[in-house]
């Protein structure tokens, strides 16, 4: 209590000095906590790609003829290429092959309330590495390959302007004028969700299994792979390049190359499709320049007013050292009076974070796989009050106090008692 009666003293004979700390400390924050926000939603684990931390991706191969190095192709990988060199390799849980979305055209089996979606053709494996919210039904199985008709699952928006509710399961639809039937109902997906996203999931046929050359090693699709354990990464990449490696011993014709893949989730939002993966330590470098030049700036902005401050309190700082007390005892007040400052700031600025990536959302997340869909970039609760947003918060408001406040008040208790009374 009696921290904040100083607090308050405090705030009431400087409002101007102390209006402009917490919102120097305010927009710092909201700077800093925005990147931490966007980091949680791009790469933390949320609904419905709860196993990022789990996951290996590949998303291109290279190709490249034999004997003399013609036919050079880089494409992204096939079905076949995941039952050849991912689905026998040990300490694999799931595997999953999907497509990137794509427009299709669905309505009713007369052809009559078609509706424009963003789809994505994919296998069963694909439940199991991402776990969907289903309202109804369940995923499609290879149960489901042994019927004619195509199995589908679509999300509640689509069944309601379809149907007009959710309890669809068995129903019959037309995708792309080709007969489906429904066997799920998911919540909603928000396009943060970069590789679970679609508004419709169709299973692509068996025949994608089959290899006839080469060539159908190279497809349209992405390759999820859902370890263990994260533990076991390493066993799983030395499992697929020895697939691979025994793959190609056995094709004349070609060559393949994965490109030192398969990348973990940060490697994979940021690889560039058809080149070798992203500098790692370059991207976490400078995420570290950024953090640090957004603390750094506004807390030297913020020591100069804790010093003029300080100049004002120089005669209280002399009584109080005249009466015993210490150094390490002033710079403490000092320093938890600035920090209620910097709390209250933190407040603000964490606040403000979300207002700032809430409208900010769609350029922040728009990227080559989801220009031109139709879905909302909805954000994750987790990812904006997570125990994990507000520790760093914290952590930031205390780095924040020590920058800004503990050299002037270092400087201020250095001062002789006779200075310091005699300072007007």
């Amino acid at each position: 209590m009696t921290l904040i009666r100083q607090t308050y003293t405090l705030l009431r004979q400087n409002p101007l000095l102390s209006t402009i700390s917490i919102l120097g400390t305010a927009f710092a924050i909201t700077m800093i906590m925005a990147i931490v926000i966007v980091w949680q939603t791009k790469y933390s684990n949320l609904s419905p790609e709860v196993n990022r931390d789990r996951c290996l991706y590949i998303t291109a191969l290279h190709l490249q003829g034999k004997p003399n190095k013609t036919n050079n192709s880089n494409s992204m990988c096939s079905a076949s290429f995941m039952k050849a060199c991912v689905m026998p390799v040990k300490s694999i849980e799931a595997c999953t092959a999907y497509s990137p979305v794509s427009a299709a055209l669905i309505s009713l089996s007369d052809g009559s309330n078609r509706i424009k979606v963003d789809a994505v053709q994919t296998d069963p494996g694909f439940w199991k590495v991402f776990q969907f919210d289903f309202i109804d039904g369940l995923g499609f199985t290879e149960g489901d390959r042994n019927d004619k008709v195509k199995a589908m699952v679509i999300t509640a928006s689509m069944a309601r302007k379809l149907f007009g509710n959710t309890e669809v399961v068995g129903q019959h639809i037309l995708y792309n004028r080709e007969e489906v039937r429904i066997t799920g109902v998911v919540k909603d997906v928000s396009l943060t969700a970069k590789d679970a996203y679609g508004q419709i999931w169709i299973m692509y046929p068996s025949s994608e299994y089959t290899v006839k050359n080469s060539w159908n090693f190279l497809g349209g699709k992405n390759i999820a792979i859902l370890a263990r354990n994260k533990n076991d990464f390493p066993l799983i990449k030395r499992g697929i390049e020895k697939q691979l490696k025994d793959l190609n011993a056995t094709l004349s014709d070609a060559e393949l190359d994965i490109m030192e893949q398969p990348d973990e989730i940060v490697a994979h939002v940021n690889h560039i499709w058809s080149n070798i993966g992203p500098d790692m330590a370059m991207i976490y470098l400078q995420y570290a320049i950024a953090l640090g030049v957004i603390l750094l700036v506004p807390s030297l902005n913020l020591c100069g007013l804790s010093n003029s401050r300080m100049q004002q309190r120089l005669s209280e700082l002399g009584v109080r050292k005249a009466f015993g007390a210490t150094r390490k005892a002033l710079i403490r007040q000092i320093l938890n009076e600035n920090m209620v400052l910097n709390l209250l700031g933190g407040i603000l600025g964490l606040l403000l974070s979300y207002v700032a990536v809430y409208a900010l959302r769609t350029w922040l997340f728009t990227n080559n796989s989801n220009i031109g869909t139709s879905g909302d970039f909805s954000l994750s609760m987790d990812a904006l009050f997570s125990p994990v947003v507000f520790l760093l918060a914290f952590l930031f408001c205390f780095i924040i106090n020590l920058l800004s406040a503990g050299l002037p008040a270092w400087l201020a208790t250095r001062r002789p008692i006779v200075d310091s009374l005699n300072d007007k």
